[in-house]
């Protein structure tokens, strides 16, 4: 009953290509003529066919005037009798057609049958008498290529017409499982040879391409170890596969590999790579694990199981035997878990662009694979009479091309993707590195800071020293030998005693002042020109006005706005207060004049000049024990500066940053 079952459905699902149920009579059929410049002809709309669903049908029963068999026409572009399942319901058929040689001479011609996995075939010739002309021996895909009539990956079929005579020509065709598709066309036997060599032209170019463009996503993928390329080299090698069996190449230069697996089943094994290998990449080029989306992330990994399931049914008559029963299971297993990576993969197109996550990706891979699955989903419609067989969804060579279209959409996009993430890089690359300098100058400012705070307390503890420490240290001497001369002897001479304690008085009044100055100095970071010029004026007019018959004049010029550090402050104030006293002390001057000049770009020029004797030198340097001016020196140095000094009509000190 089962079996009926399968038969019913075999025969209405192929009915559906066949429109005319009634039979046509073989002079009604409409010849082909062979034209004596033609190379290649098709025979769309010129076949008949008639399915033997008796399994009994020779070529006597076709020939047969008694009307037994019905030939109806093919209305199909190219003969597509749907998909048979098994060997228990897969009929003969029997296709026929009419040619005709107008020439004056004899013509040889080649009839193509443009697959490989058929199981039989076998090509009959006859005249316009029903004699019988030639008869081909029966060959099919278990036919090794250099044994079939003409070494070949797809089946040729040499036959012969004579001039001015009609033939028909008859070809009995058995395929146990898979579409029954049966491309036929007619090449001329001087074509053949060009025929042949453009086809494997094309080919080796197509599969050149997509095992280059392998090779090229191999070594992106060494380079950037990123999964996106290990999962494309899958597709292209799926690619590869599917070709290299699907136009008999395998067949041709692998013939024991078809063997591999049980019955024709290696030729389901590469569009399941396919189809199983494209779902892998989409899971990770439109990538929904960590989107709200993310549960089909999760079918698309359940769906992958299901090729295992797909490759045990493939297998499992390696291990046990199969009966009809499980065999009708396996195949309807394999049928509905063949094609589910496909809905999947669109649906992860669909919602990619509609929930807007990688709106530019989907698209791209829309375009990419909508000409090689349109004619795959179009093969598909066909074998099931819902579309007719055009020639396109019957030639592997347009697959190829929509192929090569997948490829190269999909190489821009992947190298595109490839620039992003590598500009990515670099910039992270970049923004790293520019953070590291600046945590780098940062700490090289600190490093500074701390450095310049260091310098700063010697330079404070040494000017401490040098100048608030000696009086101090005048202060405590004198105290000392006061305290001891009058525990010794009892004061007698008042007046020499008060005139020592004012001197001692005088010296602490100068280590305050000294130490005010420096605390006015330290106090804040920095000064204009203005305040300093102030300030010295207040520090001249106080402790310089006229002391001992010398008269200061101070002039600051240049910028009053222009501001200058503590450090520069105080080195400046301590070099004008040690050339006056000097100029007090040793110069005999009766007029002193102070002269700062500060530019906008931060120059600072120092003179203090008087009308002095000068200065006494020894072998052209200033005496070693001059020790105000080496202090002057080591001032003008720390302020990065030059100390000059002339003793000509005076001495001019002169100091410039």
């Amino acid at each position: 009953m089962r079996l009926l079952y399968q038969r019913i459905l075999y025969v209405l699902s192929s009915s559906l290509l066949v429109t005319s149920l009634t039979a046509q009579p073989l002079s009604r059929q409409p010849a082909v003529v062979l034209s004596a410049h033609s190379e290649h002809i098709s025979l769309e709309g010129k076949m008949a066919c008639w399915l033997d669903s008796a399994h009994t049908g020779t070529l006597t029963d076709v020939l047969s005037p008694t009307g037994r068999v019905a030939f109806n026409p093919v209305t199909s572009p190219v003969p597509n009798f749907g998909v048979v399942t098994g060997t228990k319901v897969a009929a003969p058929i029997w296709l026929r057609f009419r040619a005709q040689n107008p020439a004056g001479q004899l013509q040889y011609w080649l009839t193509e049958i443009d697959f490989w996995c058929f199981d039989e075939l076998q090509l009959f010739v006859v005249d316009a008498r029903n004699r019988v002309l030639s008869t081909s021996r029966t060959i099919g895909w278990k036919t090794p290529a250099d044994q079939r009539i003409i070494s070949h990956r797809h089946f040729w079929f040499p036959f012969t017409i004579p001039a001015g005579q009609t033939v028909t020509v008859y070809l009995r065709v058995i395929k146990h499982r898979g579409a029954q598709v049966i491309p036929v066309d007619l090449v001329r036997e001087s074509a053949y040879a060009y025929t042949v060599q453009k086809s494997y032209l094309y080919w080796g170019g197509v599969l050149f391409t997509l095992a280059f463009v392998a090779l090229m996503s191999l070594i992106f993928f060494f380079t950037t170890f990123d999964r996106i390329y290990s999962k494309y080299i899958f597709c292209l090698l799926g690619l590869v596969g599917f070709f290299f069996i699907n136009d008999g190449f395998m067949n041709q230069f692998a013939f024991q590999a078809q063997f591999w697996m049980p019955r024709q089943n290696v030729y389901f094994l590469f569009p399941l790579i396919l189809f199983y290998s494209q779902l892998t990449f989409v899971r990770t080029f439109l990538n929904l694990k960590n989107t709200p989306s993310h549960r089909w992330h999760t079918v698309g990994k359940v769906v992958l199981w299901g090729g295992i399931l797909c490759l045990i049914s493939l297998t499992a008559e390696w291990f046990f035997p199969l009966t009809p029963t499980t065999e009708l299971i396996l195949v309807r297993l394999f049928t509905s878990l063949y094609w589910l990576p496909l809905p999947v993969i669109v649906t992860y197109i669909i919602v990619n662009i509609v929930r807007r996550y990688r709106v530019q990706e989907a698209l791209l891979y829309l375009v990419a694979i909508l000409p090689f699955y349109s004619l795959n989903f179009a093969l598909v419609f066909a074998n099931f009479g819902l579309l007719p067989t055009y020639h396109p969804i019957a030639n592997f060579a347009y697959y190829a091309s929509a192929a090569l279209f997948e490829v190269l959409v999909l190489t821009i996009g992947l190298a595109y993707r490839y620039k992003i993430d590598r500009d990515l890089t670099e910039q992270l690359i970049k923004a790293t590195t520019a953070q590291q300098q600046r945590a780098y100058e940062a700490e090289v400012q600190t490093l500074a800071l701390k450095n310049n705070l260091l310098i700063e307390k010697e330079r404070i503890a040494r000017d401490l020293h040098d100048n608030v420490g000696a009086h101090l240290a005048f202060i405590v001497t004198n105290l000392t030998h006061i305290s001891d001369q009058a525990e010794k002897q009892p004061i007698k001479d008042g007046k020499q005693w008060a005139s020592r304690l004012r001197t001692i008085v005088t010296h602490t009044r100068e280590a305050v002042k000294l130490l005010r100055e420096t605390i006015w100095a330290i106090h804040q970071e920095s000064f204009t020109v203005e305040e300093f010029s102030d300030r010295l004026n207040q520090y001249i007019n106080r402790y310089f006005h006229d002391t001992d018959g010398l008269h200061v004049d101070v002039l600051v010029t240049g910028s009053q706005t222009q501001r200058l550090s503590s450090t520069q402050v105080l080195n400046l104030f301590r070099i004008v207060q040690e050339a006056l006293t000097n100029v007090i002390k040793h110069a005999q001057a009766t007029a002193a004049h102070v002269q700062l000049e500060v530019s906008a770009s931060g120059h600072i020029n120092l003179q203090v000049r008087d009308n002095g004797r000068g200065f006494t030198w020894v072998n052209g340097a200033v005496s070693a024990h001059h020790y105000g001016l080496e202090n002057m020196k080591t001032r003008a140095q720390e302020l990065g500066g030059t100390f000059r000094i002339f003793a000509d009509n005076g001495t001019t000190v002169e100091v410039a940053v």
